[in-house]
C-alpha cells in the first residue's frame, strides 16, 4: 500500500538519529582530557610544611649569669719568693700539688681562679693559696655563705673594708679573705690552729692583688 511506506522511512530515520545522539553524548562522558585531575587539585592545596614553616617561632632569651674575672697570676705572683723565703725558708713549690675536688680551692679555680701550693721541705707540711675575683654581681652571696659557716675575724694590717673568716675542719685551719677590691683569697693548711697563723700570708698575697 502506497502510505505505509512513508512511515516506514520516517521511522527509519527517527532510529538513526536517536542513535547518533547517544553516540555523542557517550564520547562526551568518555573524554578523559577535559576533566580536572587529582593530582592538579592536589597542587593548589598548600601542605603542612609550608604551613608550618610560615608560622614564626619563638625562642626563650635566658638570663646571662654574672661572669668573673679571670685571674691569670703565676704562682711567684701570687705569694712572691721573697715573700716566702721571709715567711720561713723551708718553704718551696709543691711538685706534687693538684687541687682536690670539691674544696674551697677547687670553687675559686672554678671561678676562673688560680690555686697554688707550697710544701716544707724539712716536715712536708704544705700550704695552699688560691685566689679569684667574682663578678661585683654575686660577690655578696659567696661572702654570706662563708659567714655562715666561718668566724669572722680581723686581718692585722689589711686595708680597710677586707674582710675575712677563719674555721679549723678535720686539722686543717682556713683563712678566707674578702678584699676590698673584690678579690676572694683561700689559704689553708694543717699549721693553722689560730687565726693569727695565716695573716703574714694574707697580707703579703694582698699585697699583690691590684
Amino acid at each position: 500500500m502506497p502510505i505505509a511506506r512513508p512511515a516506514l522511512r520516517l521511522s527509519a530515520v527517527l532510529v538513526a538519529g536517536a542513535a547518533t545522539v547517544c553516540l555523542l553524548a557517550a564520547c562526551a562522558s568518555s573524554g578523559g582530557g577535559t576533566s580536572p585531575t587529582t593530582a592538579a587539585t592536589d597542587s593548589t592545596t598548600p601542605t603542612a610544611g609550608a604551613t608550618d614553616s610560615a608560622m614564626p617561632t619563638q625562642s626563650a632569651s635566658a638570663t646571662p649569669t654574672p661572669t668573673p674575672t679571670p685571674v691569670t697570676l703565676t704562682q711567684a705572683q701570687v705569694w712572691t719568693a721573697q715573700q716566702v723565703y721571709s715567711f720561713n725558708p723551708n718553704f718551696t713549690t709543691n711538685p706534687n700539688y693538684k687541687v682536690q675536688s670539691g674544696s674551697d680551692a677547687d670553687q675559686l679555680v672554678q671561678l676562673k681562679g688560680v690555686s697554688y701550693s707550697w710544701v716544707n721541705e724539712t716536715s712536708q707540711a704544705t700550704i695552699e693559696v688560691a685566689v679569684a675575683h667574682p663578678n661585683a654581681a654575686n660577690i655578696a652571696q659567696f661572702n654570706g655563705a662563708v659567714a655562715s659557716s666561718s668566724q669572722q675575724v680581723p686581718i692585722d694590717g689589711a686595708p680597710a673594708g677586707t674582710v675575712g673568716y677563719f674555721d679549723v675542719k678535720n686539722g686543717v685551719g682556713t683563712l678566707q679573705v674578702f678584699t676590698n677590691n673584690g678579690y676572694w683569697i683561700v689559704i689553708d693548711s694543717k699549721l693553722f690552729q689560730e687565726p693569727g697563723d695565716s695573716y703574714p700570708i694574707a697580707t703579703a698575697v694582698m699585697s699583690n692583688l691590684h
